[in-house]
This record gives structure tokens, C-alpha cells and sequence, in this order.
């Protein structure tokens, strides 16, 4: 079976990438795909972003339709790395293709992460560019990473991707509508639940 994996904070999950993973799915033509908010990113603060189980039961709200939702990062402890969540993945699913999402900022910097070389022989990378990096800037470190560490790696050629959780809590925050954002059960949880300080 072909398995994906796309990892996030999803502090909270919007329709960027509702819209992301709709379309992971349908361009790497997966089986499965595992919806996986980070645990404690070694590059991100936590306390910028919520509480693990908020941000699990967001997911699920937006991507259950048509994911599975992973608590593994989550539930684990100590800081998460990517390559340690592509070997719990090749251990569950040991004669599988893996795919795994990645954003713009991550991918521009995978080479400076834990273990590049492993990560890209787990795993076939796919990613889509943000509104303000050129398509070609993609294609160029694509290439690079196919060079040097052979990997198989995909850039998606799609409207780039517009929305930022960042920006979606400092409106929260401001009292501002963020419904054009959001997929209306997300939030109406964010509502309900008093989420990145919403008066609501």
C-alpha cells in the first residue's frame, strides 16, 4: 500500500491544509493517510501553540472525513523528531511505500534536520510552496536533495497555500473573524472551548 504521513502542529488546522491533504492524497495516489500533530518539534516553543489533546480533537474535526488521526507524537515523550516517527511507521507498516508532506519552511531547511539521509531513504517526500517562494526555488532544492542524498521527492505544481495558523491565532486573539479560514466545526471548538484567548 502506498501510506502518507503528514505531520503538523495544526495549532489550529485550517483550510490550507484541509486543502493540502486532499490533494496529497490524490497525487501520490495514497491507500492511508496518517494525520500527525507534532509532540514537542524541536524547533517550535510549545506554549505557542496549545495543548496536545485540543489540537488532536481539532484534527480529527477537520481531516476525520478522510484520515486516520495519530496521537503517536503526542503520546510519546521527549522532543519530536521525524526520522524516529518514519521508523514507528516502517516498523507498523514494514512493506509499504511511505510519503510523507511537507510544507515549504521545512522542506527548504530538511537537510538540517536529524538524520536527512535516513529520512529521505524512508520515505518519498511531496510539497507545495507557500504564496511568496517561486516555484523554481522548490524545484532547485528538490534537485539538490535528489542529488545528494537520492531522494524521490515531488513538488506539487498547485495554487500555492495562503492561510497561517500563526496569523489565524493573532486574529483569534484580536477578536477578529477568522471564519473564511476555518472549517466551521473547528471553529465553533476554538469558540466553545476558549482557544488562543477567543472572545467570543
Amino acid at each position: 500500500m502506498r501510506i502518507g504521513l503528514y505531520g503538523g502542529t495544526f495549532s489550529p488546522p485550517h483550510n490550507g491544509h484541509i486543502r493540502a491533504a486532499r490533494l496529497f492524497l490524490r497525487e501520490a495516489r495514497l491507500d492511508k493517510l496518517y494525520i500527525m500533530p507534532a509532540g514537542i518539534p524541536p524547533h517550535k516553543k510549545a506554549d505557542a501553540w496549545g495543548d496536545g489533546d485540543s489540537r488532536l480533537e481539532m484534527a480529527a474535526l477537520a481531516f476525520g472525513e478522510f484520515s486516520e488521526i495519530s496521537d503517536y507524537e503526542i503520546r510519546k515523550s521527549g522532543r519530536s523528531y521525524t526520522v524516529e516517527t518514519l521508523r514507528y511507521l516502517k516498523e507498523k507498516h514494514p512493506e509499504d511505500e511511505l510519503f510523507m508532506l511537507v510544507g515549504e519552511d521545512m522542506f527548504l531547511s530538511l537537510d538540517t534536520w536529524k538524520a536527512p539521509e535516513e529520512i529521505m531513504k524512508l520515505c518519498k517526500i511531496v510539497t507545495m510552496r507557500r504564496e511568496a517562494t517561486p516555484q523554481c526555488v522548490m524545484e532547485a532544492a528538490a534537485e539538490d536533495y535528489r542529488r545528494r542524498y537520492g531522494a524521490c521527492v515531488k513538488v506539487l505544481e498547485a495554487e500555492p497555500l495562503r492561510a497561517s495558523s500563526t496569523d489565524i491565532r493573532e486574529k483569534i486573539a484580536k477578536g477578529e473573524s477568522v471564519s473564511e479560514f476555518l472549517p466551521s466545526n473547528v471553529a465553533e471548538y476554538i469558540c466553545v472551548n476558549g482557544l488562543y484567548r477567543n472572545d467570543c
